[in-house]
């Protein structure tokens, strides 16, 4: 069955005609959270939201299938929710996953974590690391996408890099971007998209920063807090320390609401 999808899908766009069909089953929704994959209405491509509240590229489908078997989770959002997030860059392949070469470049390199590549130096090393069918085990990357990864150390001996054990330490990819331990961030966009998310889950303790992406001025206001007037590009920051929704409006257009859940 991955092999048929494989062969389905070329570049990104190829990735977003796979995720067609789930829109127009799905329910389109405004309650998404930083870790959640995300499309819009009409449009194709397949995004990974994270804490920062900016929205990550899969550059093609092997580097979509690194992270996840299928597209079961993708959440369907408006297109003027999809609109008001910026991008935040593009997705690697998920570290320990396969190795891989760039087509001007006859060497062959592992994914370590935070889209780092390290040369596998011989033959040997590379059957050690991913077994006798090592050469089964790795993907060309396009060199348009090459500026994505950083060269570090070469391997020297097995000892250097274990693919599992590296798989483990990035199990998501805010965790592989470092981008985990940062704010939760909510966009504030037009009139018509509102805040992005609308809703959105947090634990206890974390600070959520609302950014103000739209050219008028908007502010956060609630029975629990408010914020100053954000003029355009302003941010304001709040931290949660009790667990309880907390329904929010912005000041200046009261109909759009919005709401946090805060778990433990």
């Amino acid at each position: 069955m991955k092999n048929l999808l494989q062969r389905s899908l070329a570049i990104l766009g190829s990735v977003a005609m796979l995720a067609a069909p789930l829109a127009s089953q799905a329910a389109v929704t405004t309650s998404f959270s930083a870790g959640d994959l995300i499309k819009g209405e009409s449009w194709s491509s397949v995004y990974y939201f994270a804490e920062n509240g900016k929205r990550y590229t899969f550059p093609n489908e092997k580097t979509y299938f690194s992270w996840y078997p299928n597209f079961d989770t993708v959440k369907t959002i408006p297109d003027t929710s999809l609109q008001a997030l910026p991008l935040g860059g593009n997705v690697t392949y998920h570290p320990g996953y396969k190795m891989v070469k760039v087509d001007t470049d006859p060497r062959t390199y592992v994914v370590d974590g935070g889209g780092v590549l390290r040369h596998v130096p011989s033959e040997e090393l590379a059957k050690t690391l991913y077994g006798l069918n090592w050469n089964n085990r790795i993907d060309d990357i396009a060199d348009a996408f090459f500026v994505n990864y950083q060269i570090g150390t070469p391997l020297a001996t097995v000892a250097d890099y274990n693919p599992a054990d590296v798989m483990t330490l990035s199990p998501t990819i805010s965790q592989d971007k470092n981008l985990a331990g940062a704010l939760v961030t909510v966009t504030i966009g037009s009139v018509e998209s509102g805040f992005v998310p609308k809703t959105i889950t947090v634990k206890v303790g974390s600070e959520v920063t609302w950014v103000n992406r739209d050219n008028h001025v908007h502010s956060v206001a609630s029975d629990a807090f408010n914020s100053p007037v954000l003029q355009p590009n302003e941010e304001y920051t709040r931290r949660f320390t009790t667990v309880g929704s907390f329904n929010y409006n912005d000041g200046g257009y009261p109909a759009t609401q919005a709401t946090i859940n805060v778990v433990n």
